[in-house]
């Protein structure tokens, strides 16, 4: 896997007070501000976040779940990448 086959990343942060923090990044027509508004953040379209209560491997899979989606939006409408 290389940087330009990357469509989409996701940090996770688990604040000193048991918050968990989430960024997303992404390219091209892959929309991370959806997927943060899901969850009640924002941003911008390959720029967002947002924090949730809850233990990281709770939440995770359901937030990988929803930027694998969004990763696969954004490629229907680059065809070829």
């Amino acid at each position: 896997l290389t940087a330009r086959e990357i469509q989409a990343v996701v940090f996770f942060k688990v604040t000193d007070t048991g918050e968990l923090r989430v960024s997303m990044r992404s390219k091209y027509d892959v929309d991370v501000r959806r997927v943060a508004n899901e969850f009640g953040g924002g941003g911008h379209k390959n720029a967002a976040g947002f924090s949730v209560a809850g233990a990281l491997e709770d939440v995770r899979p359901a937030i990988i779940d929803r930027l694998v989606d969004a990763i696969g939006k954004g490629l229907e409408t680059r065809p070829g990448l």
